[in-house]
């Protein structure tokens, strides 16, 4: 069975007290993923990631004692994203979650990933389609270079070849988005 997710991304955002405050003008929508970057203490040449996920609001999550944010030293930008198109189950969100951080992961490297977890990809194809906004809930046309959505595919596809079992992942740059009436 093939499972179809559509992400909408809003950010970035600079601070937790920016994501709290946005929740909150955003009740009617649940955030369940987020996407961290940053520099780790004392890393001069690279930037490092983490993509994670929450049952509750992103803010909440974040501030949690142990959570991976307080490994940054300066944050760059935190993106929080909704599934949109679908009532996302557990199995939904980890499903998500494990093939951003694959793709972030084949996309920048091992060693700039805070995600130690999420190697296991599920038994069937999955797809992503990331729909980027700013904080005023406008679509981004176009990304600046360097930033997530500019380095994070448009669309992401998991492919289960189930003879092999063998698990093929494949992004797709850009999607020119036109406005039809």
């Amino acid at each position: 069975m093939d499972k179809l997710y559509s992400v909408r991304w809003f950010g970035p955002f600079e601070t937790l007290e920016d994501i709290r405050q946005f929740e909150n003008k955003h009740k009617s929508m649940s955030f369940q993923l987020y996407i961290l970057n940053g520099y780790k203490p004392y890393a001069k040449l690279y930037d490092s990631y983490y993509c994670g996920q929450t049952q509750r609001s992103v803010y909440k999550r974040l501030t949690d004692p142990n959570h991976h944010i307080n490994e940054f030293r300066d944050i760059s930008a935190i993106w929080i994203g909704s599934i949109s198109n679908v009532e996302p189950k557990p199995e939904d969100i980890n499903v998500t979650e494990k093939i951003l951080t694959a793709q972030l992961r084949a996309t920048f490297s091992e060693k700039q990933m805070l995600n130690k977890i999420n190697k296991n990809f599920p038994k069937y194809n999955a797809y992503i389609i990331n729909i980027w906004h700013n904080t005023k809930e406008t679509r981004l046309q176009r990304y600046q270079r360097g930033t997530i959505p500019a380095d994070l595919p448009d669309v992401i596809g998991h492919e289960y070849e189930k003879l092999s079992d063998a698990h093929l992942l494949f992004g797709a740059s850009k999607i020119k988005w036109d406005n039809v009436e």
